[in-house]
């Protein structure tokens, strides 16, 4: 078996006293996809961050190719570690093209490469359009070309996003969620996404990390984590699966 991508060892982390991730542990391999299910203020978005190198305080380790995350330099980490947030934020106007290039913002744009990431995204129809007139839906597309462009065809990078399929609608959330899968074995990228979505797990994750009040409560294969009971007390609440539905039914 090939060398572990990621390797999460008891990671945590506390802000002003308040704990906001405690003992997270998991190993991904290069083109395994990892969904992070939890309620809001599980820790989803704090894990996403800190995998990204953007949370300081912190205990336990993260290593990115059998090296401490922390010794990556950031220009290291651009050039294997990219990030979706889940309300990427634009404060000024620029095009679509310009936009993506922002992927590699010290290099002088590869035109050629900025046109097939949008291809890839199902977006170069608004290559020249003001980013900011997108929808939101539209700009989540236009966020992954960006990613896409910054790592390139580099193997084994790290994509992460936070919530990739919100503000989507069903045909838009299945081409996402293709997306991701297509890209994560074709270029041997691990992926990390986070959702509330159990069904989305179950489409394309390998493995699914379900957290509340920042504790794992499961890591595991998909299969196996994606339990009505294990769910249940992921969120609180009595959830029932019927034929790959899933329901939240009654506070417990």
């Amino acid at each position: 078996m090939s060398m572990p991508l990621v390797s999460v060892a008891n990671f945590g982390v506390t802000v002003q006293g308040k704990r906001l991730l405690h003992d997270i542990s998991f190993v991904l391999r290069a083109g395994d996809v990892l969904a992070v299910l939890g309620a809001n203020g599980a820790g989803k978005s704090t894990l996403i961050a800190a995998l990204s190198a953007g949370v300081t305080q912190s205990r336990g380790q993260i290593d990115l190719d059998s090296r401490p995350l922390a010794d990556w330099s950031l220009l290291e980490l651009a050039e294997r570690r990219a990030l979706n947030a889940s309300e990427p934020a634009v404060p000024f106007a620029m095009s679509v093209s310009e936009c993506v290039a922002l992927g590699r913002p010290f290099a002088s744009p590869d035109n050629a490469q900025v046109a097939n990431a949008l291809q890839a995204a199902h977006a170069q129809q608004w290559a020249e359009r003001d980013y900011t007139t997108l929808s939101t839906g539209e700009q989540t597309r236009v966020q992954l070309a960006r990613s896409l462009y910054q790592l390139g065809d580099t193997p084994r990078c790290l994509w992460l996003l936070d919530e990739p399929c919100a503000h989507l609608d069903l045909v838009q959330k299945q081409f996402v969620l293709s997306l991701i899968a297509q890209v994560a074995k074709a270029r041997q990228w691990a992926v990390v996404f986070s959702t509330h979505d159990p069904a989305e797990a179950q489409q394309i994750a390998d493995q699914v990390l379900l957290v509340r009040a920042g504790e794992a409560l499961v890591s595991a294969p998909v299969a196996e984590a994606l339990s009505a009971a294990n769910l249940s007390a992921c969120y609180g609440v009595n959830v029932a699966r019927r034929d790959g539905f899933v329901a939240a039914e009654t506070q417990l």
